[in-house]
């Protein structure tokens, strides 16, 4: 039998092997399915979510709030409709703030760990899709950019 646990352990308060059981029984796995599962109180699942509405829609409004930020982007006159677009803000890996790309970018302490991000979320790409053939060439170039 596989064995599962959570990929960041303590995130989740209910048990990852329960959780998953309990999402093998439905007839399909998608966020709809699972939540309706987790309205069971008897449920593992149930858990897991925060079912005080004054809580979980606060918390469904910041998801909101953080979404508004990360989709501010910068736009020029120069600029062509095809050039990659410039988020207007960067999250500060030493505050866990939004601050202003044109500030973040000159700040070299957190250049640096935006740039390790980078790399780890390359690294986690590439451990994911290693196995699909039409991305061979993606991985390599990967390969050759975190030497």
């Amino acid at each position: 039998m596989e064995r599962i646990k959570w990929s960041v352990e303590g995130l989740h308060r209910g048990d990852a092997q329960k959780c998953y059981d309990e999402c093998q029984t439905l007839s399909e796995v998608t966020p709809e399915s699972v939540l309706e599962k987790a309205k069971n109180k008897k449920t593992e699942l149930h858990k897991c979510f925060e079912w005080d509405n004054s809580v979980a829609g606060e918390k469904y409004r910041l998801i909101q709030a953080r979404d508004i930020i990360r989709h501010f982007v910068i736009v020029t006159p120069e600029k062509k409709e095809d050039a990659p677009k410039i988020r207007s803000y960067q999250i500060s890996t030493t505050t866990n703030k939004y601050e202003p790309t044109r500030l973040f970018l000159q700040k070299p302490d957190e250049y640096k760990a935006l740039l390790e991000r980078a790399k780890t979320e390359l690294e986690n790409f590439k451990r994911r899709y290693q196995t699909l053939v039409e991305l061979e060439e993606v991985i390599e170039s990967i390969d050759r950019l975190l030497g």
